[in-house]
C-alpha cells in the first residue's frame, strides 16, 4: 500500500512543467464590452396581437396535442386552453366544437390528474360561453359524463360527479333539459337490476376494497342526484312562470309550445268548471320537442312514475341500512343517528321532496291529480312506518376524543332538543304532510309528535343564528296550519293553536331575521286569516294583534311586494282590525311614502300603488275629518317628489 502512494509522488514529479510569465494585474479579468444588435421579426410588427409580450397559444397544436400519448403533453394542452380562454382567442369559436370534444374526452383519462384538469378547462370554458353558445355541443359534454359515470373504473366514475357538479354549476338549465338521459346512469351507480320472477326491479350495490365505504359513496351519488332534481324543478317552475306571464301579456300573436296548456271551448261532462286541456291527449312529443330532449306533457307522466317507482326502493333500502335500530335487551329504539346515516337520512328526504315538487308542477299543468293519489297509495303507509318511528325527531350523536377512543356523548339540552338534524326533522313533518294530505286521520297519534316537535322548532328560533331550516319550516307549516288546518283542527285542536300562537310571536318578535322567510310567513297568516272558515276554527282572537302589528310594516325602510299583495287582500274582505290599525298610522305611511322601498316591483310607481291602493279600503272620503284628509293631501304634496306618485295617492284619497 506504501509503495503505491510512493509511486504516484514520483510520476507526479516527473510530469512536464510548463512555466511561463503571469498576465499583468488587470489583464486577467474577462471583458464585458459586446457589440450586439437588436433582433426583429418585420412580419410580426404588421400584426398588433403580438405587441403586447402576452402569451400565443397555436390553438391547432394544441388540440392535436391531447391525443398524446403521454399525459403530461396532455396536461400542458389544458392549460394552454385554458390560457387561449382567458386572453379570448379569436380562433376558441369557430373550433368549438373540437374544443369540447377534447375536452371531455380527457374525463375518461386513466390519469387522475389529467381527469382533474379536462374538469377544471370545462369549468373555464363554460364560464366563458354563453347558455346559448352551448347548447349545440351539449349532447356530447352528456354523452362523455354518462359513460364516465358507468365506467369499469371506480375512479373515473367517481370524477364524473366532479364533471356533474360543473354542469350544475354553469349550465343548470342544460342538465334540466337532459336530465331524463342522465337519470338512467344515476341507478347505475348505485344499483343493479334484478328478476325476481314476473317482479323485476333493483338492488342496492355494495363496493367491495374501495378506499370509501358503499354508504359515503352512495351519499355522493344521491346528493348530485337530488341537486339535478332540484334544478329540474327550478326548471319547470321558472318555465311555468314564464309561461303565465307571457298569457298575461296582451299580445296579438300566439306561439304555441308542447309544454304550454292548450285550452279550447271544450266542456267536462263530469267536472263542466274545469279547464280541458285537448293537447295533453292529442299532442305528441315531435320534431324539434324531442331533438331539444324536452318531452311532451302527456309523456311527462310516465316519466314521473317511473322516477318514482326506481327510485324509492332504493331511497327506502339505503335509509334502513343506516337507521337507529332496537337496542338489545330493551324494547325501545335507539334516537342517536351517526354522521354518515344523518347525511343520508337528509338527502334522501330532499330526493323525495323533489319528487313531490315536481308533481305538483305536472299537476298544475294538465289540472288533475291521478299521479299524487297514486303516489299516496304507494308509498304513504311505508314512508310513515320507515320514517316517523317512535325515534322521531332524530338526534346526532356527538363524538367526544379522549385518548384517542371516541366516546359518545349522551347529553342533552334542557329541551331535550339536539342542534343536529333540525332540517331532516322538519322534512319528515312537511312530507308527512304531503302523503297524507285529506287523510290525516289514518296517522292521529303521530302528527301529535310532528306537531310539539314544530312547536318546540318555532319557540327555539333565534334572530342573532343563521338558520338553514327556515325554507322547510316555512314549507311544514303551511301544509299544517292552512293546507290542513280544519282537519288538524278536529284531531288535536289544542297542539293545533299552540303551533299558530308560537308561529304569530315568533314573527312578532322578528325572529325570522330574513325578509324573504319573514315575507312568507306573514303570507301564510294572511290566506289563513283570509280563508273565512279556517279563521272561524282558529278563532279571530287568535289574529288579533297580527293584524293590528301588520300595517306597522309600511314604516320600515323596505318591504315585499308579496306582502302588500296580502294586506290589499285583507283590505279588500274590509277586516276591520286590519283597517283600524292601518287608519290609526295613516299620517305616517303617508310621510313615509317618498323614502320607503318595494323589493319585488316592476319599478318604483308600481311598487308605491300597492301602498297608496291600501288608502282607498279605508273610504277616506267618510271615515276621515275633513281637516285630517286635507292634512294628509298638503303632506302628500310637499313630502312625495315623483309627480305620478303624488297625484295618484291624492287621487285616491280624495275618490268618492
Amino acid at each position: 500500500m506504501g509503495g503505491s502512494h510512493k509511486k504516484k509522488l514520483r510520476a507526479e514529479k516527473a510530469k512536464v512543467k510548463l512555466k511561463g510569465a503571469k498576465l499583468p494585474k488587470g489583464l486577467n479579468v474577462t471583458k464585458t464590452e459586446f457589440k450586439v444588435r437588436k433582433i426583429t421579426i418585420r412580419e410580426q410588427l404588421k400584426e398588433s396581437h403580438y405587441a403586447d409580450g402576452l402569451k400565443q397559444v397555436n390553438l391547432k397544436e394544441t388540440l392535436s396535442k391531447l391525443r398524446h400519448h403521454s399525459s403530461s403533453f396532455r396536461i400542458e394542452s389544458l392549460r394552454n386552453i385554458r390560457d387561449a380562454i382567458s386572453l379570448n382567442h379569436p380562433g376558441l369559436l369557430s373550433s368549438l366544437n373540437d374544443v369540447i370534444q377534447g375536452v371531455s374526452a380527457i374525463s375518461l383519462d386513466v390519469e387522475r390528474d389529467a381527469r382533474r384538469e379536462s374538469f377544471k378547462t370545462l369549468s373555464s370554458l363554460m364560464g366563458h360561453l354563453s347558455v346559448e353558445a352551448v347548447a349545440p355541443f351539449f349532447h356530447i359534454i352528456s354523452s362523455y359524463l354518462r359513460c364516465a359515470m358507468t365506467h369499469i373504473q371506480p375512479n373515473i366514475q367517481e370524477d364524473a360527479l366532479m364533471m356533474l357538479d360543473v354542469l350544475l354549476q354553469h349550465v343548470p338549465h342544460l342538465v334540466a333539459v337532459h336530465s331524463a338521459k342522465i337519470f338512467q346512469n344515476f341507478l347505475e351507480m348505485i344499483s343493479r337490476v334484478r328478476a325476481d320472477g314476473d317482479k323485476a326491479g333493483r338492488m342496492l350495490t355494495v363496493n367491495m376494497g374501495q378506499r370509501q365505504t358503499t354508504i359515503k359513496w352512495r351519499s355522493k351519488v344521491l346528493l348530485r342526484l337530488q341537486q339535478m332534481l332540484q334544478t329540474l324543478a327550478e326548471h319547470k317552475r321558472s318555465m311555468r312562470e314564464d309561461a303565465s306571464k307571457a298569457s298575461n301579456n296582451n299580445s296579438k300573436f300566439v306561439t304555441f309550445s308542447t309544454k304550454t296548456e292548450q285550452h279550447y271551448g271544450v266542456k267536462r261532462v263530469f267536472a263542466p268548471n274545469q279547464m280541458c286541456d285537448l293537447s295533453s291527449i292529442f299532442n305528441r312529443s315531435l320534431g324539434s320537442s324531442t331533438l331539444s330532449g324536452e318531452i311532451s306533457i302527456s309523456d311527462e307522466s310516465g316519466q314521473l312514475r317511473s322516477y318514482v317507482e326506481h327510485l324509492m326502493p332504493l331511497l327506502l333500502e339505503s335509509w334502513l341500512e343506516v337507521r337507529p335500530q332496537h337496542v338489545s335487551g330493551s324494547g325501545t329504539i335507539e334516537t342517536l343517528l351517526t354522521l354518515d346515516a344523518a347525511i343520508t337520512l337528509k338527502i334522501v328526504l330532499e330526493i323525495i321532496e323533489n319528487l313531490w315538487s315536481l308533481i305538483e308542477i305536472y299537476e298544475q299543468q294538465v289540472n288533475n291529480h291521478d299521479l299524487s293519489i297514486w303516489f299516496k297509495d304507494q308509498y304513504a303507509d311505508v314512508f310513515a312506518a320507515n320514517f316517523l318511528q317512535d325515534s322521531y325527531p332524530y338526534q346526532q350523536m356527538i363524538f367526544e376524543e379522549n385518548d384517542g377512543i371516541a366516546k359518545r356523548k349522551h347529553k342533552k339540552s334542557s329541551t331535550d332538543m339536539s342542534p343536529h338534524c333540525f332540517q331532516q326533522n322538519i322534512t319528515i313533518a312537511y312530507l308527512m304532510c304531503r302523503f297524507y294530505s285529506n287523510n290525516l286521520n289514518e296517522q292521529s297519534t303521530r302528527f301529535i309528535a310532528v306537531l310539539k316537535y314544530l312547536t318546540k322548532i318555532v319557540n327555539s328560533i333565534s334572530s342573532n343564528n343563521s338558520n338553514d331550516y327556515l325554507r322547510s319550516l316555512v314549507l311544514a307549516l303551511r301544509a299544517l296550519l292552512l293546507e290542513n288546518g280544519l282537519t288538524l283542527l278536529e284531531l288535536h285542536k289544542d297542539e293545533t293553536k299552540i303551533l299558530l300562537r308560537c308561529s304569530i310571536k315568533a314573527f312578532l318578535c322578528n325572529k325570522f331575521s330574513e325578509l324573504g322567510i319573514a315575507s312568507k310567513i306573514l303570507i301564510l297568516l294572511c290566506e289563513i286569516v283570509q280563508d273565512s272558515k279556517l279563521c272561524l276554527a282558529y278563532g279571530n282572537e287568535e289574529f288579533c294583534e297580527f293584524l293590528d302589528y301588520l300595517p306597522n310594516l309600511l314604516l320600515k325602510p323596505t318591504i315585499s311586494e308579496s306582502c302588500l299583495v296580502a294586506m290589499g287582500k285583507l283590505g279588500k274582505q274590509q277586516n276591520a282590525v286590519f283597517l283600524n290599525a292601518l287608519r290609526n298610522i295613516l299620517s305616517k305611511v303617508v310621510d313615509h311614502l317618498q323614502t320607503i322601498q318595494v323589493a319585488g316591483a316592476i319599478n318604483v310607481f308600481e311598487g308605491k300603488k300597492h301602498i297608496i291602493n291600501l288608502f282607498y279600503w279605508l273610504n277616506p272620503q267618510t271615515s276621515i275629518s275633513k281637516e285630517n284628509l286635507e292634512k294628509l293631501l298638503s303632506d302628500v304634496e310637499t313630502n312625495v317628489t315623483d309627480k305620478r306618485i303624488a297625484g295618484y295617492c291624492q287621487y285616491i284619497l280624495t275618490a268618492a
